[in-house]
């Protein structure tokens, strides 16, 4: 009989030792289970790092930019009876709004500072000579550039561009001659020229990083219109007159200057610029 309950309570004790064992296998399974289904819900290190958002960025930051661009170019204009030479120094500074990733428009507004070596040759018929004057003039001015840029292409991973700029231009300039006889010359009794024009050139930007742009305008290869109103004084009567012209610009050169100059341009500089964002 004492055998018998022996068996009996080592059968009881193994069984309850597999109901237990068998406890813990579902209990495992049902933990690992648990894991798979709610990976959604496991913080990451990434997910614990407050890092900000593009999209808190206000609009305007992205589309709004300023800059500047400097001009230095050296300029001639021949005619069959004078010649011009000329340096010239410009600063404008400009604003502009993306439009798009490839398309911009802006405005630019500034002033510039010219120095011009002007010779005027005479033929006097009762000598049968030529008399020549020299003329030195200074002279200050300013403009207004809208103007709209359109991406062409893309190169080295986006950090170079290639644009088309077209734009338009308005201004006045006020030249005052410092040393020569201005009697019988274009700027006798000339008060101030009025400048207007349209252009087209290409640009090539280069971006240092996310603010700053790096630019090169390519005047050289330019093609446009440009007029020029003379403004004049009549020293002796008082009388007050104007004188326009127009020219075509081709290769930044005006084009009875490249046809007189053998197709040489009449244009020469560096145009360079930063553009930076907000």
């Amino acid at each position: 009989m004492k055998r018998l309950y022996g068996l009996i309570a080592m059968a009881v004790f193994s069984a309850t030792s597999l109901m237990a064992q068998d406890d813990h296998i579902g209990d495992g399974l049902a933990s690992v289970a648990a894991i798979a289904g709610e990976t959604k819900t496991v913080e990451t290190p990434q997910d614990s790092v407050n890092t900000p958002s593009v999209l808190n960025i206000p609009v305007w930051k992205h589309k709004l930019y300023y800059g500047y661009k400097f001009d230095i170019y050296y300029h001639t204009d021949s005619r069959s009876t004078h010649k011009d030479n000329g340096l010239s120094i410009t600063l404008t500074p400009e604003i502009g709004w993306k439009l798009s990733e490839k398309m911009s428009v802006g405005m630019r507004f500034g002033g510039g500072y010219q120095h011009i070596y002007a010779t005027y040759t005479d033929y006097d018929i009762w000598t049968d000579t030529e008399k020549t004057n020299d003329l030195r003039i200074q002279q200050g001015s300013w403009e207004v550039l809208p103007y709209v840029r359109y991406r062409l292409k893309t190169l080295f991973n986006d950090k170079v561009e290639i644009w088309l700029e077209a734009h338009l231009y308005a201004g006045m300039e006020f030249p005052r001659v410092t040393d020569g006889e201005i009697k019988g010359t274009d700027y006798d009794g000339l008060r101030h020229s009025i400048i207007y024009g349209a252009q087209v050139c290409p640009v090539i930007t280069y971006q240092f990083n996310n603010k700053s742009t790096f630019q090169i305008y390519f005047s050289i290869l330019s093609l446009g219109y440009s007029g020029t109103t003379f403004c004049y004084t009549d020293p002796y009567t008082g009388k007050r007159y104007n004188e326009t012209t127009n020219d075509v610009i081709i290769f930044s050169g005006k084009l009875r200057n490249l046809i007189a100059n053998h197709l040489t341009p009449g244009l020469y500089g560096l145009r360079l610029g930063i553009q930076k964002s907000f």
